[in-house]
């Protein structure tokens, strides 16, 4: 693995249900996180707070082009500048104007597509 390309990532598992649950339901995060994260730990040995890319996108040491379209409401695009911020160099910003989540690709063909050669193009030889 030379880099990578993330598109349309969350920052951890409690931030995207917290979201979820607010823009699915109208639920609050407290208490139904809470116990939900704490049953995954003592089934799966892990909490929502652990399942975290913005935490292992910290440790990444290798490129990283980060992708999110402007208009997602599933994983908010406010996500995709902690994930960027947390990143150290080298790296780069991709926002696709006006798609919605996992959309990017296919409302801006190609954009995307040299944006991502671009970049890869740089670290893969």
């Amino acid at each position: 693995v030379k880099c990578f390309v993330e598109d349309c990532g969350y920052t951890s598992v409690h931030d995207e249900f917290a979201h979820e649950l607010k823009d699915m339901f109208g639920l609050p995060s407290f208490p139904l996180l809470n116990v939900a994260s704490t049953l995954c730990k003592w089934e799966y040995g892990w909490d929502f707070e652990e399942a975290s890319p913005l935490n292992q996108v910290k440790k990444c040491r290798l490129p990283m082009l980060v992708i999110h379209g402007t208009n997602d409401d599933f994983v908010p695009t406010a996500m995709a500048q902690p994930i960027y911020d947390a990143k150290s160099q080298p790296k780069a910003l991709y926002m696709a104007q006006g798609s919605a989540h996992a959309r990017s690709l296919s409302d801006h063909r190609q954009e995307y597509t040299a944006k991502v050669r671009q970049f890869t193009a740089k670290y893969i030889k």
